[in-house]
């Protein structure tokens, strides 16, 4: 394995090993290579496969997390800071699909505008969240 150490703070400390396939990939000879580094953070490391990023604990390679580019940048900081863990993410995606699930099932919601009428299946609105009860609706939004 390589060890890069590049300027660019979010790559130094990166460990680069190369396998021929997917199939071919051995968390649990990453580990070894993670913890035999001190200057690597040992709680977890992220395997990239080219299309997205697996956070792996090194003490147990089973637990990973996958997640894509775009929320690279919030995850791996938080895990590398120790703010947040990969069981922690794990169990905010269960959350919001635990919530998106009942929000799914809400028999005869309807959503209504300011007057109280029902707006139709697909037809666009805007929401306008009042924080105090006496602040007046933009005419613009307005129903």
């Amino acid at each position: 394995s390589d060890s890069l150490n590049l300027d660019n703070s979010t790559e130094s400390n990166t460990i680069v090993e190369y396998f021929d396939s997917e199939e071919d990939v051995d968390l649990a000879k990453l580990a070894d290579i993670v913890k035999s580094k001190p200057y690597c953070v040992q709680k977890h490391f992220i395997v990239y496969n080219g299309t997205e990023y697996c956070a792996v604990e090194t003490d147990n390679v089973e637990n990973t997390y996958i997640f894509s580019l775009k929320h690279r940048s919030s995850i791996v900081p938080k895990l590398t800071a120790g703010t947040a863990t990969i069981d922690a993410f794990i169990e905010y995606d269960k959350h919001m699909e635990d919530m998106a699930k009942k929000l799914e099932t809400q028999p005869g919601f309807k959503l209504r505008d300011s007057n109280g009428k029902v707006i139709p299946d697909g037809k666009e609105f805007a929401i306008q969240i009042l924080s105090d009860p006496e602040d007046e609706l933009d005419e613009d939004t307005e129903g």
